[in-house]
């Protein structure tokens, strides 16, 4: 009977295990009273095992069961602890207080007044119905695991929670304005007002689709999940969004939209203004800021910035970004130093182990290699957004760059394997560029940064595309689908086994390896060229300009001179494909290198 009495003040919330008492009503009678020496709740007992709980007109009968382990006399459950297990959800008002008691003995130093003035509002909604939790200023760093299941209205601001238990399915309304949350848990589908202005969060679950109200200003949001139509008030002002869902546009006139103090990016500020400012515009009243926010930064020296990225081979030896000072000096590397910082800030530098080994080696390319450093330098003044995937994708351009420009200086003059292999990936990131700007077309609010990043970034492994990184930060809101992918994965690989050959003929990198390997055969076609389209301009200018008494009009002789050009340069083409078919031979061919799913 002692140890029984023990686990029956399990079922006590904390300050009230003194107020338990026994044989009021016979010998295995239990009950607690309030301040007042009233029964808030019995139990009796039976030799079986059994106990029948009476608490504020509920009367249920259970099994007492104690923990036992292999070999070892059944034990109570520890003071402090649920009788619960971990994912059974409390049945009756008994279990709830055993649930929020032990959640309330948890309380660490300085929290216990709140947690037991929570303990208390939840055990009085529980007692008389009360449809509205309200705990607010209680310094609560957590809630418990099980709420009243019956609330509607779930109101606790300016507390340090940072994170919720599952939410009752039944719920309306959720304020959690003021505190650390960098999450949400699934939300009630019947949820018609959310408030979480003031948290960290950078994310939001699904919205149910009744939702009216949403209030998430002061968090560090990238990006808004589809909106329900009927929402009518949105206020996500001084976030980090840089785009925003497609759905936006499909609010009646009658919501209001603040979307002030965000990074929108200049494509999606752009059609906020031609949007809203259209003579039939019908859509929600929304507040931005007409010219994109700017954060000036101030450029470091060079060598500083690159030494960030170099590690000195052997201790003691000099460090190798001591070599760029010189370079500090050339044009646009104030540009290149900005660069090389923000790469720092992206997603790969964050969480690709190898990025950082990656950048250092084309540092080291770069520090050997005057011209090519020169057209990366240039490259990088476009290259300064606060916008990581901007960075992200600048990066894949001065890569590009690099493999265009190590086949033009002769890297691949005895690899042509390696030549074709690099015109492959060109090809490839052409034709991904022609997708993403098709698909950028029909996305009104997502920045086309993010549409081409997309494509190569999710599409590197199954195209090859060396030049790519491994990662981005906002995929989520580049509007590409999984279907998107995989129509563009078939598109390149179908294309390439189409028109790559014709393709190749054209690459510039491709001429200048010729005329270092075959420079008589190959000048002698430049020649002809030239001696082709001057021979076609005049036919062109005897038989249609003099007729015509169009001799010295400039748009006229522009325009035969176009056509003089497009029918020499396919006289070229024509010529030097013999040529490219006997040097690159079987590397063109690619009947059997892609396998179209």
């Amino acid at each position: 009977m002692v140890s029984r009495f023990g686990q029956l003040r399990t079922l006590a919330y904390a300050g009230c295990e003194e107020n338990i008492h026994s044989g009021l009503h016979g010998e295995n009678h239990y009950c607690i009273l309030d301040e007042d020496n009233q029964e808030i709740l019995s139990v009796t007992l039976d030799d079986a095992g059994n106990y029948t709980v009476n608490c504020q007109g509920y009367s249920e009968t259970h099994h007492l069961t104690m923990a036992t382990e292999p070999g070892e006399e059944r034990t109570e459950h520890a003071e402090g602890t649920s009788c619960l297990p971990a994912t059974t959800a409390p049945q009756t008002a008994a279990e709830y207080y055993a649930v929020w008691s032990a959640w309330q003995r948890a309380a660490p130093e300085g929290e216990a007044r709140g947690r037991a003035a929570a303990v208390k509002k939840m055990r009085d909604c529980l007692k008389n119905g009360n449809p509205v939790l309200c705990v607010e200023r209680a310094g609560l760093t957590t809630l418990p695991d099980h709420l009243p299941p019956h609330i509607t209205i779930l109101f606790i601001p300016d507390n340090n929670l940072t994170s919720l238990p599952a939410l009752p399915s039944g719920l309306r309304e959720l304020s959690v304005s003021y505190n650390q949350l960098t999450s949400l848990p699934p939300l009630p589908s019947g949820l018609w007002k959310l408030s979480v202005f003031n948290n960290q969060l950078a994310s939001l679950p699904a919205l149910p689709s009744g939702l009216q109200t949403l209030w998430a200003y002061r968090n560090q949001l990238p990006s808004l999940p589809a909106l329900p139509p009927g929402l009518r008030d949105l206020s996500v002002s001084h976030n980090q969004l840089a785009s925003l869902p497609e759905s936006i546009t499909g609010l009646s006139s009658e919501a209001t939209v603040d979307l002030a103090g965000n990074p929108l990016s200049e494509r999606t500020l752009q059609t906020l203004r031609d949007i809203t400012s259209a003579p039939d515009y019908s859509g929600p009243r929304i507040r931005f800021d007409m010219a994109g926010p700017s954060v000036p930064r101030e450029a470091r020296a060079l060598h500083l910035a690159v030494a960030d990225w170099l590690t000195p081979e052997r201790e003691g030896e000099p460090d190798p970004a001591d070599s760029w000072h010189a370079s500090g000096q050339e044009d646009n590397a104030a540009a290149f130093s900005l660069f090389l910082d923000r790469l720092r800030e992206t997603e790969n530098f964050e969480k690709d182990a190898g990025f950082k080994a990656q950048i250092s080696s084309w540092l080291a390319l770069l520090a050997e290699d005057d011209v090519l450093r020169a057209k990366t330098f240039a490259m990088a003044t476009e290259a300064t957004s606060s916008c990581q995937d901007r960075i992200t994708l600048a990066l894949h351009h001065m890569k590009n760059v690099q493999l265009v420009h190590n086949a033009e200086k002769g890297v691949y003059d005895n690899n042509l394997p390696g030549l074709v292999s690099t015109g492959r990936e060109m090809f490839r990131m052409e034709m991904l560029e022609r997708i993403a700007r098709e698909k950028a077309r029909t996305l009104a609010f997502v920045d086309e940064i993010e549409v081409y990043l997309a494509y190569q970034n999710k599409l590197k492994k199954p195209l090859g595309l060396t030049s790519v990184t491994a990662k981005m930060r906002f995929f989520g809101v580049s509007g590409v689908t999984a279907s998107d992918l995989r129509s563009a994965e078939r598109q390149v690989k179908a294309a390439e086994k189409r028109e790559f050959s014709e393709w190749l003929l054209q690459w510039g990198p491709l001429h200048s390896v010729l005329e270092r390997k075959e420079p008589e055969r190959f000048n002698a076609l430049r020649e002809k060229q030239i001696s082709d389209y001057e021979h076609t301009y005049q036919m062109l200018s005897d038989t249609e300009l003099k007729p015509s008494g169009l001799v010295g009009n400039t748009d006229a002789e522009r325009t035969i001179g176009v056509r003089a050009m497009e029918s020499a340069k396919k006289e070229f083409l024509n010529g030097l494909r013999p040529l490219v078919e006997e040097m690159l031979g079987s590397y063109l061919k690619v009947k059997a290198r892609w396998r179209l799913n």
